[in-house]
């Protein structure tokens, strides 16, 4: 509850902050609010707000599923999930800076520059992958042992080590989608860019669901590199098209 009455608050002051700025330029609301724009900034807002909030109730379900599996198992997976969310950031960073990117670009008839960036962006997300993988193999213990402590069950170090070095070898893919649905999200393909995230996430939440019941919890995170690979296939095959059209 705290954390979001401060996340709210930053959010609002920040807003007011902005308003503040604007002002200085010019005294007419017409500068800050169009109506002519509202249609095509909902078109790319609203689909980004439903993704995000289907991820948020994914995630959920697939915490359900965890669950079920006792504490200690719970114990490691959380720990994973934290670990996940910190050698993620790089990857999502240089993909939300593809959206802007492309965008401009696009505005300014620079087609070829979008391709450099996104070759370059490409070879930026290789080389965390390469960099998070060499720490995750070799540092497991060490990282899970930061969390757990010296109190951490030997279940919670199995499910953390099972997850932790499984995944290190895939989080390049994982950042190869971000940055085709970041170079997506700046061309204005919402809807393509909507309907991969939706399908990683479905086809991850449905297959943990129905076969970690019967092959163990380790289907949760051997399923994920399938689901990154859905959503980087689907975003690579509209990013291509664009390409293609050169536009």
């Amino acid at each position: 509850m705290g954390n979001s009455f401060f996340a709210g608050s930053v959010s609002m002051l920040s807003f007011l902050i902005l308003l503040r700025v604007l002002s200085k330029y010019s005294s007419s609301l017409n500068c800050i609010f169009s109506k002519e724009m509202l249609p095509e900034m909902a078109g790319i807002a609203i689909p980004s707000i439903l993704q995000q909030s289907t991820i948020s109730i994914g995630m959920m379900l697939v915490q359900s599923v965890v669950n079920a599996f006792g504490s200690d198992i719970l114990a490691g997976y959380s720990v994973c999930i934290r670990v996940d969310s910190l050698v993620t950031v790089p990857l999502s960073s240089v993909g939300n800076a593809m959206s802007p990117y492309t965008a401009q670009n696009l505005g300014a008839g620079q087609i070829a520059r979008i391709k450099k960036g996104y070759k370059a962006s490409l070879l930026i997300i290789l080389g965390f992958g390469v960099l998070s993988c060499f720490i995750l193999e070799f540092f497991t213990h060490d990282i899970l042992a930061a969390f757990l402590g010296e109190n951490g069950s030997a279940m919670a170090y199995s499910t953390g080590e099972g997850y932790l070095s499984f995944l290190g070898w895939f989080y390049s893919l994982l950042g190869f989608a971000m940055v085709t649905g970041g170079v997506l999200r700046g061309y204005g393909d919402m809807k393509l860019f909507t309907i991969a995230s939706l399908a990683n996430l479905s086809f991850r939440v449905i297959v943990s669901m129905f076969f970690s019941p019967i092959y163990g919890v380790s289907v949760v995170w051997k399923v994920v590199p399938a689901g990154w690979l859905i959503y980087f296939s689907l975003s690579f095959i509209s990013y291509f098209k664009h390409a293609e059209k050169g536009n």
